[in-house]
């Protein structure tokens, strides 16, 4: 098994050992520059180290298959510490980011959704009257008030106003469809915050 394994590895070696001598010198070295730049681009800094270690490694295999001295190995070696010195300060570019939308604008679509897909018609049958309506949102308020006096995180207020604000269209009159399961994500968002601040 273990003869095997030699032959194996003593015939790759002379595999590569028939490839230009350019090519090996240089290939891994060319490999790491590109590998840089596309992790770089895609601000995966920490990736970085482990593959150049492998690159490194790969590239040590590649010499030895050409290398006639010690001095060869000592010149690569050389010259791939100085790619991957240059190809890491390609992580100082300020390459840009994919821009992500802040949470309120989720919110802001999750809960106006049907408004803006125009659900919410004047021919829309009502499914709610205003006396049921009303006495969900006398619940929700009542959540409400005891959610504002707690210290929520930022991004939790602006939910929380978010809601609010969705509220308002919905108090003092009966509801279609649309409108319902807009009021029902409202209390499911501000039952989900009474539950992350214990009330």
């Amino acid at each position: 098994m273990q003869q095997s394994i030699i032959l194996d590895i003593r015939e790759f070696l002379e595999l590569m050992a028939q490839l230009p001598q350019w090519l090996l010198y240089f290939g891994v070295p060319a490999l790491l520059l590109l590998s840089g730049l596309i992790l770089a681009i895609v601000h995966a800094d920490r990736a970085f180290p482990p593959v150049a270690l492998f690159l490194g490694a790969v590239g040590l295999v590649l010499v030895a298959s050409i290398a006639e001295t010690l001095g060869d190995f000592m010149v690569w070696a050389a010259l791939y510490l100085a790619v991957a010195a240059l190809t890491r300060l390609l992580f100082l570019i300020p390459f840009p980011q994919k821009k992500k939308k802040d949470r309120d604008e989720d919110i802001y679509a999750a809960f106006h959704a049907p408004l803006d897909e125009g659900e919410l018609s004047e021919d829309a049958p009502l499914v709610m009257s205003a006396e049921e309506g009303e006495l969900q949102l006398a619940h929700v308020d009542s959540l409400i008030g005891s959610l504002r006096e707690k210290e929520l995180a930022p991004a939790d207020r602006l939910e929380l106003d978010a809601v609010v604000r969705t509220l308002e269209d919905c108090r003092g009159r009966a509801l279609t469809a649309a409108e319902q399961r807009t009021l029902n994500d409202c209390l499911s968002s501000v039952l989900k915050l009474s539950a992350k601040y214990s009330l």
